[in-house]
């Protein structure tokens, strides 16, 4: 009898109350935080009263499990609430119809968010218990992502070992049939010359007229569309309207076109690196004035710790956004364009401190229109006008969002190419970044 193999997904309900349970931490934790800072005092009712002793022995609060039933009057409106916590409160029993004041915390904006307030200010609460609710949610918020991606991870191994897999189709595209290699104009499809320089864009592609483009039937001697004879016993006369295309540098080699080095192994890694560089930094940022304010307001008699919290918090919360923002856009795909205008414009900005205290700078701004119609501007400042003076009006580019960098499209009037990895400047000549060591971004069918 052939035994059970044991199922190692987590079952639906298990992971729902894994879940809920999670939530509920972050909610309790985020909630004393809220009440904490935000929140409101006002004279409340105790109406239930429990005190269980569990341990004898335990630490300080936690020898008993407190529970608190009360209610509260907010604008005349009526709201209840419960609570449950360790503590060493030994307080009597309530008899039938006896009732307790004590102080509640509540939410203005939202009443129904509500605790004791000696659960949940910062004098009664101790350092210990404040620390603990400000890392409490972070550590609650990964487990919760961990689990996610858990489950997820899991059901994709199942999904794919169930589906046979299918033979892929993968298309590359090829920027040489849809670019002039001489001008970078942009070609339409079949076009035998470029419009803009008039060079001949299919001299290899077999049964097509050089001189009109026509598609021929094979065995053609002539052209069945102007009439102009295409066998190999009929030399080609190079006609005014070819342009020669443009004398490369010496060691030039690969400086028109776009490159395909970006899908290379190594840049991908390299952009893994950085991504993990990034990733690692971000979490600095938010971790340290998360940290770091509390503890200085716990450390320092004229730092509150209220307003300790609040900066370190808000601090932390936009590095999280901001550098959220600045991965979502490495995801972008890439994008071209040509480069429409350029323009510089002098600015002042005040320094602090007196009201004359300004300082006056340049502003240079290029301006690139993608292929898609959107309008996209690279601004910098004074010295750091590197792209300004690198790119010029009518340059075809290339946008790497992984790497925030840019790509010229015809390299071969240039001295010097910037490496897509680390912006380092190197001569034309390099093949490689003589900072990172990484490939520059050459058009790789001239190199081969």
């Amino acid at each position: 009898m052939a035994k059970k193999k044991n199922s190692k997904n987590i079952p639906l309900p298990i992971f729902i109350l894994i879940c809920a349970m999670l939530l509920f931490a972050m909610y309790i934790s985020l909630s004393t935080l809220v009440l904490a800072i935000w929140g409101d005092s006002v004279m409340g009712t105790v109406d239930s009263y429990d005190s269980r002793l569990d341990d004898r022995s335990a630490g300080p609060n936690r020898s008993r499990t407190i529970s608190k039933g009360y209610w509260f009057i907010v604008n005349g409106k009526e709201y209840r609430g419960h609570v449950m916590y360790a503590s060493d409160e030994a307080w009597p029993k309530l008899d039938e119809g006896e009732t307790r004041s004590e102080r509640i915390r509540y939410l203005n904006l939202f009443p129904h968010i509500n605790k004791p307030a000696m659960l949940c200010e910062f004098d009664e609460m101790g350092e210990a218990a404040i620390i603990y609710h400000i890392l409490a949610p972070i550590g609650y918020m990964l487990l919760l992502l961990l689990v996610i991606r858990t489950a997820r991870g899991r059901k994709k191994k199942k999904t794919a070992a169930k589906k046979p897999a299918t033979p892929k189709i993968i298309e590359t595209r090829s920027d040489t049939n849809m670019f002039c290699h001489n001008c970078g104009n942009k070609l339409p499809e079949g076009a035998a010359f470029c419009s803009g320089c008039g060079a001949k864009t299919q001299a290899s592609a077999p049964n097509v007229c050089t001189a009109c483009g026509t598609e021929l039937p094979d065995g053609a001697e002539f052209c069945i569309g102007c009439g102009k004879a295409v066998g190999r016993a009929a030399p080609e006369a190079v006609t005014p309207t070819q342009a020669a295309p443009s004398a490369l540098p010496p060691g030039g080699a690969g400086l028109v076109g776009f490159s395909d080095r970006c899908h290379s192994p190594e840049i991908l890694a390299a952009a893994q690196k950085n991504k993990r560089s990034s990733i690692g930094c971000m979490w600095i940022l938010v971790v340290v004035p998360l940290i770091g304010f509390p503890v200085a307001g716990l450390l320092m008699d004229d730092f509150p710790f209220g307003e300790a919290l609040i900066i370190g918090v808000g601090i932390a919360l936009i590095m999280l956004v901001v550098n959220l923002l600045a991965l979502r856009k490495t995801k972008q795909p890439i994008w071209e364009g040509v480069v429409v205008n350029k323009y510089s414009k002098e600015k002042s900005e005040h320094r602090g401190g007196e009201e004359d205290n300004y300082r006056t700078y340049t502003e240079y701004t290029t301006v690139i229109n993608n292929d898609a119609g959107k309008k996209k501007t690279i601004v910098e400042r004074d010295s750091g006008r590197h792209m300004y003076d690198y790119l010029s009006v009518g340059d075809r580019v290339r946008f790497h969002p992984m790497f925030g960098t840019y790509e010229k499209y015809d390299k071969s009037k240039d001295r010097i190419i910037y490496c897509n990895i680390c912006s380092m400047m190197n001569p034309i000549q390099k093949d490689r970044c003589k900072r990172c060591n990484n490939l520059l971004f050459k058009y790789e069918e001239d190199l081969k």
